[in-house]
């Protein structure tokens, strides 16, 4: 996947808190709150997309993240296996998160290890010394960069209005 996690730190208070209450008490605000959150991020990838790539925007999405250790977090990004397809002009379908990923972290020489640790090494297709593959242009990066401060004002307002809704629709039962 290609994309950018934001983990909230600093739950314990709020698990101890939330753990007499229904699951609605606990991950419903914080889901809705990380899924408006989510919103400048998901703006930002979209608008640092090259112009070849703006018919990506369509997959660039977020989903509640589950495998994160007990941790309540959210992805933003690239995802494969959407069900959609891209033809290039020798007639070859492609998977839109494939051809993101390699814009985003490039291939063959101008791998951009610093950001996605790599399986498998580059391969070397020609003796000449010269450089091969498309240049990572990592939007994904710069995309997070710009509105991560946004997304954690909208994450800290949007959490205090929707636990204080659960507490007002609780407290009239």
């Amino acid at each position: 996947m290609s994309s950018a996690n934001f983990t909230l730190e600093g739950t314990e208070n709020l698990k101890e808190i939330f753990k007499e209450f229904p699951e609605g008490g606990y991950r419903t605000p914080l889901n809705a709150a990380f899924k408006d959150a989510a919103d400048p991020v998901k703006k930002a990838m979209i608008q640092n997309l090259p112009s070849n790539l703006k018919a990506l925007k369509r997959i660039v999405k977020f989903k509640v993240s589950r495998k994160s250790k007990g941790e309540p977090s959210l992805a933003v990004g690239f995802f494969n296996r959407q069900g959609l397809t891209f033809r290039n002009k020798r007639g070859v379908n492609w998977d839109p998160y494939t051809i993101a990923f390699w814009h985003n972290y490039g291939t063959l020489d101008w791998r951009a290890n610093m950001f996605h640790q790599f399986k498998s090494p580059v391969r070397r297709r020609t003796k000449t010394g010269s450089m091969q593959g498309l240049k990572p242009l990592l939007f994904v990066e710069r995309g997070w960069d710009q509105s991560k401060g946004r997304a954690q004002k909208i994450f800290e307002e949007m959490i205090d209005r929707y636990i204080m809704k659960f507490f007002e629709k609780h407290a009239n039962k």
